[in-house]
């Protein structure tokens, strides 16, 4: 009770944290579309363009290769999450849940900005992709981690 701050304050910032941490974590591809969007509205308006329109601009390539490497990162982060043999089921049911959901988001997302009168535009296509390939790949993972849990010792199914 150092200054009067007892260890609870200390737990509690450190839930706070790791919920917040949790929240960014989980909704990366949301985050990234924004940003990709404020990109497209701020600094680079070819950004923003359909992918349909030929010529491409060369000023989309340099903010598209920024976000697939954010994506990569993000689905590589995510996969070793899953992986690991400490992960919670029940931790793995909510994100399989979310991520799930945002690929269904993001599915309907892509099906109206197809049918609109611009088009799907480069900010959109890399929290696509990532989105819907994680929905994928984090339901496989998660299947796979809750199958080898019981052959697990008692420390390592918790």
């Amino acid at each position: 009770m150092f200054f009067g701050k007892s260890r609870e304050s200390k737990a509690e910032k450190s839930y706070v944290l790791r919920v917040v941490s949790d929240l960014i974590y989980w909704f990366f591809p949301l985050i990234l579309l924004l940003i990709g969007f404020l990109m497209s509205k701020k600094m680079v308006p070819a950004f923003g363009l359909s992918i349909l329109k030929l010529p491409i601009d060369n000023a989309v390539w340099l903010p598209l290769l920024i976000m697939l490497i954010a994506a990569v990162a993000w689905l590589l982060l995510d996969l070793f999450w899953v992986f690991n043999r400490e992960t919670p089921s029940k931790t793995l049911q909510a994100n399989i849940a979310i991520s799930n959901f945002q690929g269904m988001i993001f599915c309907g997302m892509f099906g109206y900005l197809l049918n609109s009168a611009y088009g799907i535009p480069w900010w959109f296509v890399v929290p696509f992709f990532s989105s819907t390939l994680d929905s994928f790949t984090t339901g496989w993972a998660a299947i796979n981690n809750a199958t080898q849990k019981p052959f697990l010792t008692q420390q390592g199914s918790r």
